[in-house]
């Protein structure tokens, strides 16, 4: 009997073996794909860090390329008042443009910065004989109503 205990201790220990082998087994697959996973995630991290500069490359020559357009177009504007103001007053420009008349006031600043030459506006107009005052203010008044 003693052969009988001995040869199960025997198998008994084998059987503990391979299982311990199997399982040592699956750990190391476990942590192999552990080790993928991680390494996956790392990729993911780059791979969106490097979009992100990307993006904000792009974003800043957009934003520069808008900048300059917007000056150009302001500079435009600019000159749409300064033609304005040759043909009347900054209060009639800024109702006409519905803006301020402090706004009207820098863009009239602006242009005689840049040009040099101060843009005049002009006097109100006199009235004709035998017409009053008023009377040529509600002319004006009526050009003055915005088209759509």
């Amino acid at each position: 009997m003693a052969e009988r205990r001995g040869a199960r201790t025997v198998r008994a220990r084998e059987k503990a073996r391979a299982l311990n082998a199997e399982r040592r087994q699956r750990e190391q697959q476990l942590e192999d794909l552990a080790v993928l996973w991680f390494e996956t995630d790392e990729q993911i991290v780059d791979t969106s860090n490097a979009a992100q500069q990307k993006i904000d490359k792009y974003v800043a020559r957009v934003r520069s390329e808008a900048e300059g357009e917007t000056g150009r177009l302001r500079e435009s504007m600019n000159g749409v008042v300064a033609d304005m103001l040759k043909l009347a007053g900054v209060r009639s420009v800024a109702e006409r443009l519905g803006i301020s008349e402090a706004a009207v006031r820098e863009a009239k600043v602006s242009l005689e910065g840049t040009s040099g030459e101060p843009v005049d506006s002009p006097a109100p107009p006199e009235p004709a004989s035998g017409q009053s005052p008023l009377s040529v203010d509600a002319l004006a008044e009526g050009a003055r109503t915005p088209s759509a």
